[in-house]
């Protein structure tokens, strides 16, 4: 059960790194890059969360 909190809390790490690219993608104003980043981002949260969801089936 360890290395599964392990790996989702990498994934979640992985989905907030990629939330930040997407910020400063924004900024730069590259709005399809920026949409690539925060499509990823969300779909690795949601894999995060599934993954240390108790119950849950994957």
């Amino acid at each position: 059960m360890q290395l599964l909190d392990v790996l989702a809390a990498v994934v979640v790490a992985f989905a907030a790194g990629a939330f930040t690219f997407g910020a400063m993608a924004l900024a730069r104003a590259s709005d399809v890059e920026a949409t690539y980043y925060l499509v990823v981002g969300i779909v690795s949260l949601r894999a995060g969360v599934q993954l240390v969801r108790p119950g849950a089936s994957a």
